[in-house]
C-alpha cells in the first residue's frame, strides 16, 4: 500500500520502508507514554517531520492514529480553564517575600519573637554590622533577638520607608525607629537585605546596615584614597578575615605586660623605690603580711595559738594585701572552665598559673591573658583543607566554656567573707593605728612612697577589667561590679548567664 503526502507542492510516494515506518512508530511510543490514560485528552496535528527534518502531511497516518487512540480532540475551555487555574494555585502557592518581611517587621515591633522564630529557616545567618560576627542559625538569631527586645524601652519601633516586592527570594528594605508618638529616634534610619527560600518562604540570610552617628563626609573620601594603595599592595592579605589568623589581642595584651612592668615594678617615675631597689622594711612587711594570709595567723594569735609568729602589721596595708588575694583565689574556678584557657595545657598547668596569681598577682594575670588571647591552633586537617582550596587556613573558634567546678561557691564564700573583714579590718582593725582619719592619711601616704603599696592598688584596677573578660558571659551585674560581682555569680556556681538576664547583652 502506498500513502499520498504533499511537499511543497509536489506528490511524493511514500512506502512502507524502515524510515518511515520507525518514525511513525516512535511518534506512536511517545504519544502513548505521555498520555496514557488520558488518549481523549490529546490532541495530534497531522503533521510529523520526517528523519530528513522535512514537515509532511499524512491525513492516512493521522486517521490511523486516531482508530488506535480511540478518537482525539482538542479540550474543551472548561477543560482548559480549570488547568489554568490550577497552574495559578500552583504559583501562587509562592509568597512574595516582601509580605515575609512585612510580617517579620511587625512581629519584632509586637514583641512576638516566637513568630520570628517561625519566619527564620533552621540555618539562617544574620548579621547586624555593628558586631563583628554573624549570628548564625535560628537558636542564636532568636536568643539575640529576645535579649534586643528586653534591653530597648518597647515604644521603639521600626517604621517601613519602602519596601521591594515581587520577588520571593531577595528583599531589601529601608527603615527608621521611632519611639513615643512618632518621635523620630537620631541616627536610626537603616536598610536591610534578605535572603529567602522560596519553597519554605523562610529568611535564610539577613543583614542590617545602620546609619552611623558620625559623619565624616569628604574626609571618608580621602581615608579611602590613601588606604587603597596599601590595600593593592596587600592583596588577599588585606581581607579582614586574614586579621584572624594574626595574634594581634595577644600582642595587645603582651605590650600592655611591657608597659606595667617597665612603669609598675622597674621605673622609677612611680611611687617608691622600683623593684630592684625595694628597702628591706618593706620586704619584710610583704613576708609578715604573708604569714597573716586571710587572718587566719592572726586569729590564731588571738586564741592563744601561735605556730607561726604573727607580728603586727599597718591594718590598712593588711587589709590590701588580703582583699587582693582574695580576688585572686576566685579566678581559679573561672580559668579551669574557661574554653579559651585550654590551648594553656590541662587543668595541672591551669592552676600553676594560678598558683603565680596569688604570688605575684599581675606579674603572672596579665601573661596569662596574653597566652589565653592568641588565636586557637590551627589542626593538620584543617589547614590540608584550607591549601586543597588555595586558601590560608583561618584559626578555628575558642571550645566552649565548661560549667564552673562544684566547689566554685566556696571558693566565692571564701573570698566574699575575707573581702568582707578585710574592709573592717582597715577601718577599725589594730586600734592603736588610730582612728579612720589617720588610716585614710596613711593610706594616701603609703600610696605616694611605697611601691609595692602603689601595685597593689594598680593591680586592683586592672583586676575589675580581668574580671570582666573571665566573666563574658555573665549578666552586667555580676561582669561589672568589681570583687563583689564575681564572688555572686560564684556563690550562684556561675549559672546566671547574660542570656537569662533582663537587659543582658
Amino acid at each position: 500500500m502506498a500513502l499520498q503526502m504533499q511537499t511543497s507542492g509536489k506528490t511524493q510516494r511514500c512506502s512502507r520502508g524502515n524510515s518511515l515506518q520507525h518514525s511513525v512508530h516512535r511518534s506512536i511510543a511517545t504519544t502513548s507514554s505521555l498520555h496514557a490514560g488520558s488518549a481523549n485528552s490529546l490532541t495530534l496535528a497531522p503533521a510529523f517531520t520526517l528523519p530528513s527534518g522535512r514537515r509532511v502531511q499524512c491525513a492516512a497516518v493521522t486517521d490511523k492514529l486516531r482508530n488506535w487512540f480511540g478518537g482525539l480532540r482538542t479540550p474543551s475551555p472548561s477543560e482548559a480553564a480549570a488547568a489554568e487555574t490550577s497552574s495559578s494555585g500552583r504559583q501562587a502557592a509562592v509568597r512574595d517575600g516582601r509580605d515575609v518581611i512585612v510580617q517579620y517587621y511587625e512581629a519584632y515591633n509586637a514583641g512576638d519573637i516566637d513568630t520570628i522564630a517561625g519566619l527564620l529557616a533552621p540555618d539562617v545567618s544574620y548579621h547586624d554590622m555593628i558586631y563583628e560576627e554573624p549570628f548564625q542559625g535560628r537558636e542564636e538569631v532568636v536568643a539575640y533577638l529576645r535579649k534586643v527586645r528586653k534591653t530597648v524601652p518597647s515604644d521603639l519601633k521600626f517604621v517601613i520607608e519602602d519596601v521591594t516586592s515581587g520577588d520571593p527570594r531577595a528583599v531589601g528594605i529601608t527603615w527608621h525607629v521611632e519611639c513615643g508618638d512618632g518621635v523620630v529616634f537620631p541616627f536610626s534610619r537603616g536598610c536591610s537585605f534578605y535572603t529567602l527560600d522560596p519553597a519554605s518562604g523562610q529568611i535564610t540570610a539577613a543583614r542590617d546596615l545602620v546609619e552611623s552617628s558620625m559623619k565624616p563626609g569628604s574626609s571618608a573620601l580621602k581615608l579611602l584614597g590613601a588606604l587603597t594603595p596599601l590595600i593593592r599592595k596587600l592583596g588577599p592579605n588585606a581581607d579582614p578575615s586574614t586579621l584572624k589568623r594574626l595574634p594581634l589581642a595577644a600582642a595587645g595584651v603582651w605590650a600592655f605586660y611591657a608597659g606595667y612592668s617597665a612603669y609598675v615594678m622597674l621605673s622609677t617615675a612611680a611611687p617608691g623605690a622600683p623593684a630592684y631597689n625595694t628597702p628591706p622594711e618593706v620586704l619584710a612587711e610583704v613576708f609578715y603580711e604573708s604569714l597573716n594570709f586571710f587572718y587566719v595567723n592572726i586569729g590564731l594569735a588571738a586564741a592563744g595559738l601561735s605556730p607561726v609568729p604573727s607580728v603586727p602589721c599597718p591594718p590598712v596595708s593588711e587589709a590590701l594585701f588580703n582583699f587582693v588575694n582574695a580576688w585572686s583565689l576566685m579566678a581559679l574556678p573561672y580559668m579551669l572552665a574557661d574554653g579559651a584557657s585550654k590551648k594553656l595545657g590541662g587543668e595541672k598547668t591551669l592552676i600553676a598559673w594560678w598558683t603565680g596569681i596569688m604570688f605575684l598577682t599581675n606579674v603572672f594575670y596579665i601573661p596569662y591573658l596574653a597566652v589565653r588571647a592568641a588565636p586557637e591552633p590551627i589542626s593538620e586537617a584543617a589547614a590540608a583543607a584550607a591549601a586543597a582550596r588555595g586558601k590560608p587556613a583561618l584559626p578555628p573558634p575558642p571550645p566552649a566554656d565548661s560549667p564552673l567546678p562544684d566547689w566554685a561557691p566556696y571558693f566565692g564564700a571564701t573570698s566574699l567573707a575575707v573581702g568582707l573583714f578585710s574592709i573592717g579590718w582597715a577601718a577599725v582593725g589594730r586600734p592603736e593605728y588610730g582612728d579612720l582619719a589617720q588610716r585614710v592619711s596613711y593610706a594616701v601616704d603609703t600610696f605616694n612612697t611605697n611601691r609595692v603599696f602603689f601595685a597593689f592598688v594598680v593591680d586592683s584596677g586592672l583586676y575589675a577589667v580581668w574580671q570582666a573578660v573571665l566573666l563574658k558571659d555573665a549578666p552586667a551585674g555580676y561582669r561589672f561590679v568589681p570583687f563583689f560581682g564575681m564572688a555572686a555569680h560564684l556563690l550562684g556556681g556561675g549559672k546566671a548567664r547574660a542570656s537569662d538576664e533582663e537587659g543582658g547583652l
